[in-house]
């Protein structure tokens, strides 16, 4: 048994939840109010059987390990090693490798730390610092808030930080290590950041892993300047003040995501402590899933230029690749219901005055903010007006055009009505007929072929197992090691049709090819995978790629059978206690995925790879139904 089983068998998931909110027993579970969003009734469910939570209100689920990521916002690695101790299982110890990584980093943290409390006491007390204070009071930051974000002041200076560093025992390899001094040609260095306002950057865990640079002279270029790539600090995955706003995400049940360090401070100075910066830079799909373990709801509040447009547009992009799916039922002509795959999450657009960044709209009028907030429009709704707006629409080229940027965002609204609310908008937008727009969208839809359809996920004809979940989430991750290159074909959002959590963090590290800094406990346990699964794996790329379908396909069934019997036991424990809107609502979801269950045919699975049956204990190959031949 690998030591994360070990981990597993030692702790009852109950008993864990349970230091963090009161559990009550209903039947053979125990529900509780989430600690991730705020509710006056208990929708958040435990289900010892499975070792598994699910809230029915905002939709967080996983195991143990996943509950200790959300609520002590940790990494896998970093929940493991609280679990085992808490398990008394002792873990691997770490190689002479890991070992010396880790005391660097440490070392490092101690390093940006005393950097950051240099920069701050020149801030408040030296008086080359004045300036950078005269700064901080025109933009309306006060001394409180600077002090909560340890803002500095680097000085005027080449060599005034490392002097100090040096005098506190640090060495000119661990300042270069850091990204705090740059180095000449002639092999000496100056400090990176001169005369500027110094924002330091933390991690998630409020550890200082870098810092950003705002110059205070308008000859200075760039005017900001950040840590360059280091052991610690990445800028495409740190996001500014989510050390700070985790909590309060969590709490209000929506994250804001703004643009600059100045738009963050002013937000949390007045109380809207769920806003967080990605760096300056694009948005990414690592920012993103970060948020993703915090919230499903995203305010996206850029500005409101041309740059933001494109900005906000990359934004989108990157949040439907990195957050997670769900299956919505589409009517179709035949009388059946075809599921299709939709964003399992809201994203919403703050619309700012033109020329006003957020910081400025806050100082302004606080209420103004506010009621913008509660405004945020829809995605859609504002991408079409502002298409519209940018569009040259006195010329058939140009509504061409804007039509043609719309279609793609069109086709993914699978409610029909919805889409034909949007369509009638976009034509009276754009001064086209409706007509001319959905046969737009039907040719689209032709020529697209609809390459989801034939990955639908059937309905579950056997009785759902954990056990078989874990079995074939085990053999795809064990795939996927023996033919990496198929992780290019992986749909987004697969990690979330895995049950287990060290499985998500193993096919995370996969597709980055990240195996190198795997730690010890996930890297034996992805080598008893590849050594039980050994016979399975014996086949040709092309064969690989099909049982990666077809196991990927299993998974949705019994993703959908989960979800299935939990609705089924919140419907009995709703009636049992008379909560008549619960049960109206767990009836109504029933009655999709009951319609989800009947009206698509079951592929034939398992063929490619007789030697999982076997671990399944199946001795039998369903024969295909002609329905999904059909289809197909």
């Amino acid at each position: 048994m690998s030591a994360i089983e070990q981990v597993k068998s030692h702790l009852d998931i109950v008993e864990v939840i349970g230091q963090y909110t009161q559990v009550k027993k209903a039947g053979r579970n125990f529900k509780a109010l989430c600690p991730f969003h705020q509710e006056k009734t208990p929708s958040f469910i435990i289900f010892p059987d499975s070792q598994n939570y699910h809230c029915f209100g905002c939709g967080a689920n996983g195991d143990v390990f996943t509950f200790m990521m959300q609520i002590e916002n940790l990494t896998f690695p970093e929940a493991l090693r609280q679990l085992a101790q808490r398990a008394g299982v002792t873990l691997a110890p770490p190689t002479p490798q890991e070992k010396e990584a880790d005391q660097q980093r440490q070392r490092l943290r101690e390093l940006n730390l005393a950097a950051a409390h240099f920069f701050q006491r020149q801030l408040r007390h030296s008086p080359a610092g004045a300036a950078a204070r005269s700064y901080l009071e025109k933009r309306g930051i006060l001394e409180q808030t600077a002090h909560d974000f340890l803002l500095g002041y680097a000085p005027d200076s080449w060599e005034a930080l490392s002097r100090h560093l040096h005098s506190e025992g640090y060495s000119e390899q661990d300042l270069r290590l850091a990204g705090l001094v740059v180095e000449r040609d002639d092999g000496t260095s100056y400090d990176r950041f001169r005369h500027r306002l110094i924002f330091p950057i933390c991690d998630r865990r409020g550890h200082v892993i870098g810092f950003g640079g705002r110059m205070l002279d308008p000859e200075q270029m760039p005017k900001y300047l950040n840590s360059p790539q280091t052991p610690l600090f990445d800028k495409s995955s740190t996001l500014y003040g989510l050390d700070r706003a985790a909590q309060a995400i969590r709490r209000q049940g929506y994250a804001i995501l703004v643009e600059g360090y100045f738009d963050v401070l002013t937000a949390h100075q007045h109380g809207y402590r769920q806003v967080v910066a990605p760096m300056g830079t694009a948005l990414t799909q690592e920012q993103v899933r970060q948020l993703k373990r915090l919230t499903q709801k995203l305010l996206l509040a850029l500005d409101a230029d041309a740059a933001g447009m494109m900005a906000t547009m990359r934004g989108l992009e990157v949040i439907r690749e990195a957050m997670d799916e769900r299956d919505v039922p589409v009517p179709t002509a035949r009388g059946l219901v075809r599921f299709e795959r939709e964003l399992d999450g809201e994203v919403r657009i703050v619309v700012l005055p033109a020329g006003r960044d957020p910081d400025e709209v806050i100082q302004a009028d606080p209420e103004d903010w506010q009621e913008r907030l509660e405004r945020a429009r829809p995605v859609l709704e504002y991408v079409l007006e502002r298409l519209a707006a940018e569009a040259e629409l006195d010329s058939a080229k140009g509504k061409a055009a804007a039509v043609q940027e719309a279609l793609p965002l069109l086709s993914q609204v699978h409610d029909p009505v919805e889409q034909a609310h949007y369509v009638q908008r976009l034509a009276q937008l754009v001064q086209v007929e409706e007509r001319t727009i959905l046969a737009q969208l039907q040719q689209q839809k032709r020529r697209s072929g609809h390459p989801g359809r034939a990955k639908l996920p059937p309905p579950l004809e056997i009785p759902l197992s954990a056990g078989e979940a874990e079995t074939v989430e085990g053999f795809l991750l064990a795939l996927l090691h023996r033919f990496p290159s198929l992780t290019g074909e992986l749909p987004p959002g697969t990690s979330s049709l895995l049950a287990r959590e060290e499985h998500r963090s193993l096919l995370d590290t996969l597709e980055k090819g990240q195996l190198a800094v795997l730690p010890d406990a996930l890297r034996v346990y992805l080598q008893e995978l590849e050594q039980r699964f050994q016979s399975d794996l014996q086949m040709s790329w092309e064969k690989a790629r099909q049982a990666l379908e077809e196991g990927l396909g299993r998974l949705r069934i019994l993703n959908h059978e989960r979800q299935y019997q939990q609705c089924r036991y919140m419907l009995v424990q709703a009636y049992a206690e008379g909560d008549l809107p619960l049960a109206q609502e767990m009836g109504q979801r029933l009655s999709i995925l009951s319609q989800h269950r009947g009206n698509i045919p079951t592929p034939p699975p398992s063929r490619l790879y007789p030697d999982l049956r076997r671990h399944l204990g199946e001795t039998e190959e369903p024969a295909a139904e002609s329905l999904w031949e059909e289809e197909r």
